[in-house]
């Protein structure tokens, strides 16, 4: 409700003007007002009436209950009331608001002393309850967090129903329920579905960074720069200070060759929350794949995984880089780590995959090939199956090499084909006959 100069909307001449009879009882006396109310300022009460203007906005602004009392040819009322006694007993003040012809306006006011006339008040139709809109949104906080908890245990299924009792309870107008689903959708491996929902949070909610962030990620997982961009950059528009958020985008800058706006936003991430480890990690990964700077990458690593010593991805990335570097035992210490994890990610055991084939443990190498495989969503497959010819390749079995670099062609295109082409533990592949068809027939593929 807006607001209005209380003083004019009551001034004597106004209240000669109003076409609208109240269908508030009358104020009460000073008698009654003091016994309903014994701890009220007297000056107050001894101004009667006016003495109640300043009550009209408050309770405008904070209603405890909305009641439409009905409507008839020409006008539509709402009863305003403001609670002052135990569990909505008076003594209540009571805003008369007409709607007439696209206009509001303010008609009466009065203070509720007396049970029956608080009764008669509230014969109409209820539009809004303080204490039942706090009830429904404890619900559905209650519904959203369970959901969470199964979100974060892999019940996925139990999590997608108990949100989808919060949007029904909490009405299509819960922004973060949407984005919370969004969640749910895109761990379920149902991507579009995710997206729609990502999208119907921000329709509802164009300030919050959360949505657009998580809808960013996935066109970012889907290689789709332009639109990673856009939403990962309102993201950090709408929360500057999220170092996850400025972090994302930079490791998104980096993919687009963008180097210096990217250390710029690690910079700022780094500013605004020294203690968050993806910042050194997201460096790391920057010295180790695009800079090809293993010593610089251990250093972030190591920086990072002092505030975060669980991180799968980070302890695959810098055994790989002492690998590199030649530090073998430094490795295997760093692998025997990994290998501990109860709950290996897609992204940790892709790089197992790599790691053992560059070992030479081609036993270990396929152990974790096929483990990639049985999950919903295996990290960069082309490279999974390309690694996984390798080792047919360097154990002399080329017809099994030969037909999962196949798959990894299928999933990869091009460039799993330039990659081969180079590797010398494929020569007796590349002699194959069937070889030369899978070179004819990659070209005619959609690249992905």
């Amino acid at each position: 409700m807006a607001t209005v100069d209380m003083n004019e909307t009551f001034s004597e001449d106004s209240r000669e003007e109003s076409v609208f009879a109240t269908l508030l009882p009358a104020f009460p006396e000073r008698s009654s007002i003091e016994k309903a109310m014994p701890h009220i300022d007297r000056a107050v009460s001894g101004l009667g009436k006016a003495g109640f203007l300043s009550w009209v906005e408050f309770t405008l602004e904070n209603p405890d209950e909305i009641w439409d009392v009905g409507e008839s040819s020409d006008r539509v009322i709402y009863h305003y009331l403001s609670c002052m006694g135990a569990d909505g007993k008076p003594p209540v003040f009571a805003v008369e608001v007409c709607y007439s012809d696209e206009l509001t306006e303010i008609n009466d006011f009065t203070l509720i002393v007396d049970e029956g006339d608080l009764t008669l008040l509230r014969a109409g139709r209820l539009v809004y309850s303080r204490i039942a809109e706090w009830e429904r949104e404890r619900i559905v906080k209650a519904l959203n967090e369970m959901a969470l908890m199964r979100y974060d245990e892999d019940r996925l299924d139990e999590a997608s129903e108990l949100i989808d009792a919060a949007i029904r309870v909490g009405g299509s107008t819960c922004a973060y329920l949407f984005n919370n689903r969004g969640l749910i959708c895109w761990k379920m491996g149902r991507i579009d579905e995710a997206k729609r929902n990502f999208l119907e949070a921000i329709d509802l909610d164009s300030e919050n960074g959360d949505p657009h962030f998580n809808i960013g990620l996935i066109y970012f997982d889907e290689s789709d720069f332009n639109k990673a961009l856009f939403y990962l950059r309102k993201a950090v528009d709408i929360n500057p200070l999220d170092s996850q958020f400025l972090t994302e985008l930079g490791h998104l800058y980096l993919e687009l060759d963008r180097e210096d706006e990217a250390l710029e936003l690690f910079q700022k991430a780094f500013e605004h929350d020294p203690a968050d480890a993806q910042v050194d990690f997201h460096l790391g990964y920057y010295f180790l794949y695009k800079k090809r700077k293993p010593r610089d990458a251990v250093k972030y690593y190591r920086k990072g995984l002092k505030k975060d010593p669980e991180d799968q991805f980070a302890l695959a990335d810098l055994a790989l880089a002492h690998w590199i570097l030649g530090n073998k035992r430094k490795t295997i210490e760093i692998y025997q780590v990994i290998q501990k994890c109860s709950d290996l990610m897609p992204y940790t055991i892709s790089r197992l995959v790599y790691l053992n084939v560059e070992m030479g443990d081609y036993e270990n190498a396929l152990k974790y090939y096929r483990q990639a495989l049985t999950q919903k969503e295996p990290f960069e497959p082309e490279w999974l199956h390309y690694n996984a010819a390798l080792v047919y390749a360097k154990t002399g079995k080329s017809r099994q090499a030969l037909d999962i670099l196949d798959l990894a062609v299928k999933a990869g295109g091009e460039a799993v084909i330039r990659r081969a082409l180079m590797e010398e533990a494929l020569n007796g592949v590349k002699q194959m006959p069937d070889f030369k068809r899978l070179l004819k027939l990659s070209s005619k593929r959609k690249i992905r």
